[in-house]
């Protein structure tokens, strides 16, 4: 293929447009969250299933978890910054544009910023269940708490995304 046609697909393959490109950190930011609440899951179970004096497992599966679910709420309110600014930008800062993408910020960044409190109060206060400076039920509590509104932040950011996904393939699918 010496007219180009190889290089014009490892192009499209390396630099996808602008709409796809954020179509696929959208989902993976979803999966991230989902996995976060998966591995909520097991650790509840695991943390109920562990004794007082062999719990390692326990702490490390919660470890990973807290990790990855920083890690998702933070980079979607990233990715709610930079897709709001490149869909005002292309659309020459349309009203209806700034009114929605304001409104995906206003429902996305208080879900994600709570979740993320809830898993990181349950985290560093577990520390305290096996020497007995913490009350058991408080951290399974909090760990309850940290589900529901990781279940919660990942309904508000799939609602969100789907209408962000709207407008981007109405502003961004040329490029």
């Amino acid at each position: 293929m010496a007219d180009g046609r190889w290089l014009c697909l490892l192009s499209a393959i390396c630099h996808p447009p602008s709409a796809i490109y954020n179509a696929l950190v959208a989902q993976a930011l979803l999966i991230t969250t989902l996995l976060t609440i998966a591995g909520l899951i097991i650790s509840i179970v695991m943390g109920f299933l562990a004794s007082p004096t062999d719990n390692a497992q326990h702490i490390i599966v919660a470890l990973v978890t807290v990790i990855v679910g920083l890690f998702s709420q933070s980079m979607t309110m990233f990715f709610f910054i930079g897709t709001g600014k490149e869909l005002k930008d292309k659309s020459n800062q349309d009203a209806d544009v700034v009114r929605r993408t304001r409104a995906f910020k206003s429902k996305v960044f208080p879900a994600a910023t709570y979740a993320m409190a809830a898993i990181m109060v349950t985290f560093i206060l577990g520390g305290g269940v096996a020497p007995g400076k913490t009350p058991r039920w408080l951290h399974d509590a909090l760990a309850a708490l940290s589900l529901i509104l990781f279940a919660r932040a990942y309904w508000v950011q799939i609602q969100a995304m789907t209408e962000n996904a709207t407008l981007m393939e109405k502003y961004l699918r040329d490029e």
